[in-house]
C-alpha cells in the first residue's frame, strides 16, 4: 500500500491492490485529513500479508516486525548417531516403489525416517521457526496460564502447556513448555493469545501445506507397504466429504536442566515413550538432544539435517498394524556439552485419523497374517486412546522399573523408559 499526501488539497490518496483470477487489480482511495492517520494504519495492517503481524497500541492496530529465530550452532562433539534411512519425496512420481521399500525397512526396523524433497520451502520451515519463538517469548505468563491446556481434566493439549507439569524421575519436574493448535479447533482467532493471533493464518496455511505435500504422500507409501488400496490410510484422516482428522500442531521449546537435575534424571529431559497418533513430523533442528531407541536396544542420536523433516509411526497406527509397523520408542536428553546451554526449540505436526475410527486390524493380508491382535478385550477407538493417554502421561501411577516404568491402559502395558 502507497500513501501520498497532497499539501493543497489536505488529502490522503491510498492504493491498494489484490487478485481477482489470475488479474492484479489496483484501487484508490482518497480520505480527508481531517480522519485520523491511525485509522489508515490499522487499514494498512488487515491488508498486508499475515507474515508481518500487527500489534495494538492505544486501541490502534499498527505493524510490528517478529524477532527472527537464530539457529544454534550445530555439535561438534563425537556422539552415536542413529542410522536412519531417508526418503526423498521428490522421487515420488518417478521411483515410487523404490520408495515404498526404504520405508517398509524403515518402519519394520526403527520406526523412523528422514524426509527430504518435501517441496516446502526453507523460508517457510524458518519463518515457523520464528513463531514458536514468540509463543513463548512473546506472550505473558499471564497471559499463558489463561490459555493453559486441560490435560487431566478433558485430556486435551489445546493451548498451553507450562513447565514442571510432568515429572521426569526422583521428584524433578519437566522444563519443557509448548503450544498447541488442534487442526479443525484453529478458529477463531480470537481463542489464541493475543500476540498470536496475527500468525494463526500462517499456521492454518503451514499445517495444509504439510497435510498436503508430506503427510498424505507419506500414508500412500505405507499403503504400498501393506498392500492397501492406494489413499486408504489418507481417507481416514480425510475423507472425500472434507471430514479431517483433529491433527495437533505444536511449538514445544525446552529449557536447559540444570546440573542437579542432570545428575537425578541421568540427563533425561523427557522420559522414553511412543506417541499416541498416528504419525508425527518434526521438522529437523540442530540442537542434539532426540534419541532413538534402536533395534540393539541403544539409544542413539538423531542428527539433524538442514530443511528436513524427521518422521516417525506413532501408537495409532502401529496398533492398525498389528505390530507390523514399528511405533518409535524416542526420548530427549540433555545436548552434548557444547550445546548445554541452548534452548531447544521445536516444530511439530502429529497427524490423527478421523473421529472414532476403532483401533482394529486393517483390511492388509500383511497385517491380517504378520500382525497381531493388540487389545485383548474392548478395542478402543483413536480418540479414546488419544484422551486416556494424554490425561495419564507423566502423571499417572506407574509400575516403578529399573530401565522403564509400566503403565497399564486399555488392558495392555505402556512402557515409559528413563
Amino acid at each position: 500500500m502507497n500513501s501520498n499526501v497532497s499539501p493543497q488539497r489536505r488529502y490522503i490518496s491510498s492504493y491498494t491492490w489484490g487478485l481477482q483470477g489470475n488479474e492484479v487489480v489496483i484501487s484508490r482511495a482518497i480520505t480527508p485529513m481531517s480522519q485520523k492517520v491511525p485509522q489508515l494504519r490499522a487499514r494498512e495492517c488487515k491488508l498486508r500479508k499475515p507474515r508481518y503481524g500487527c500489534r495494538q497500541e492505544s486501541g490502534t492496530t499498527l505493524p510490528t516486525t517478529l524477532p527472527k529465530w537464530n539457529p544454534p550452532q550445530v555439535t561438534k562433539e563425537d556422539v552415536e548417531w542413529a542410522d536412519i534411512l531417508t526418503v526423498d519425496l521428490s522421487l515420488y512420481d518417478t521411483r515410487k516403489e523404490e520408495l515404498v521399500k526404504t520405508v517398509e525397512t524403515a518402519l519394520s526396523r526403527d520406526g523412523f525416517f528422514y524426509v527430504v524433497g518435501h517441496g516446502i520451502e526453507p523460508e517457510t520451515l524458518k519463518r515457523q521457526f520464528d513463531i514458536g519463538q514468540h509463543a513463548f517469548d512473546g506472550v505473558t505468563r499471564e497471559e499463558k496460564e489463561v490459555h493453559e491446556a486441560p490435560i487431566k481434566e478433558k485430556g486435551s493439549f489445546i493451548g498451553y502447556k507450562l513447565q514442571s507439569f510432568w515429572e521426569i524421575k526422583d521428584g524433578v519436574k519437566d522444563r519443557i513448555e509448548h503450544y498447541n493448535f488442534y487442526n479443525n479447533h484453529i478458529d477463531p482467532v480470537s481463542r489464541h493469545p493475543r500476540p498470536l493471533q496475527p500468525y494463526v493464518p500462517e499456521v492454518k496455511e503451514y499445517l495444509e501445506e504439510t497435510r498436503q505435500k508430506v503427510l498424505r504422500r507419506i500414508l500412500n507409501l505405507i499403503d504400498g507397504v501393506l498392500g492397501l488400496e492406494d489413499g486408504h490410510l489418507w481417507s481416514l484422516h480425510q475423507t472425500k466429504d472434507g471430514e479431517t482428522g483433529d491433527d495437533l500442531f505444536r511449538y514445544m521449546i525446552y529449557d536447559p536442566l540444570t546440573s542437579d537435575e542432570i545428575k537425578k534424571t541421568n540427563g533425561v529431559m523427557l522420559n522414553g515413550h511412543t506417541d499416541f497418533n498416528s504419525i508425527s513430523t518434526l521438522v529437523s533442528q540442530p540442537v542434539t538432544a532426540l534419541q532413538v531407541l534402536m533395534p540393539d536396544n541403544v539409544w542413539r542420536y538423531v542428527k539433524h539435517q538442514d530443511n528436513a523433516l524427521v518422521i516417525n509411526i506413532g501408537d495409532q497406527l502401529s496398533f492398525m498394524s498389528g505390530g507390523v509397523l514399528k511405533g518409535t520408542m524416542h526420548r530427549v536428553v540433555s545436548p552434548p556439552q557444547d550445546q548445554r546451554h541452548y534452548r531447544r526449540l521445536g516444530v511439530f505436526h502429529f497427524a490423527h485419523f478421523i473421529k472414532n475410527v476403532p483401533l482394529s486390524l486393517l483390511p492388509s493380508e500383511k497385517v491380517q497374517t504378520e500382525g497381531r491382535l493388540v487389545f485383548p478385550d474392548k478395542v478402543p477407538t483413536t480418540d479414546e486412546w488419544e484422551t486416556a493417554r494424554i490425561k495419564s502421561y507423566g502423571t499417572g501411577t506407574f509400575i516403578k522399573g529399573e530401565e522403564y516404568d509400566i503403565e497399564l491402559l486399555a488392558g495392555i502395558q505402556v512402557r515409559h523408559y528413563h
